[in-house]
């Protein structure tokens, strides 16, 4: 007799601002339907709203947003003049601070943020090492956030997809091993 397994269940969030705010009220309406995700994966803003429900702090990240002024944000911009128009160090500063920087791997819910390789145009997941450091090379933008170091490769998110790729090859089960 065949045993039938509960299906897994991926949750890949895409990028753009707007839509990344948006992801917070998605995840929220699928918590209260009872639809807990095995797997999240997450490109630009969304690998941030990813990684933060990941790590439980989607209440505590949600209410910041909702009181972020535009004064906040204009305090985050910090100019550059090389890869980008902004760092984003002041950003991920904010974050650092005020958010715990857990490792990937140890996360409550499997989580990858994917970047696009700028040496290869490969797409490249992020599945171990700081959360804060593979949501920052997921936020990187062409021309407007300077790309990240991902060993000793320049990475940045705005290209990708939202992570369907890894949901799909690992149907959730043990996240593909982390290999």
């Amino acid at each position: 007799m065949r045993t039938i397994r509960k299906p897994l269940i991926g949750l890949a969030l895409g990028g753009g601002a707007a839509r990344g705010w948006s992801h917070i009220g998605v995840i929220r309406a699928l918590d209260q339907a009872g639809i807990k995700p095995d797997i999240i994966c997450g490109t630009s803003i969304g690998a941030l709203v990813g990684a933060v429900y990941a790590a439980g702090e989607l209440d505590r990240f949600e209410q910041w947003v909702l009181e972020l002024k535009i004064s906040d944000v204009v305090s985050y911009i910090d100019v550059s003049l090389s890869g980008g128009l902004l760092k984003g160090e002041r950003l991920m500063e904010f974050f650092r601070r005020d958010f715990v920087d857990r490792a990937i791997e140890d996360l409550a819910i499997p989580f990858a943020a994917v970047a696009t390789s700028l040496k290869t145009g490969a797409e490249i997941w992020l599945r171990d090492g700081s959360t804060l450091e593979a949501v920052r090379a997921s936020i990187a933008l062409p021309g407007l956030f300077e790309p990240s170091l991902k060993d000793g490769e320049r990475v940045e998110g705005g290209l990708d997809q939202p992570g369907t790729s890894i949901t799909r090859t690992c149907n959730g089960r043990r996240f593909c091993d982390r290999s």
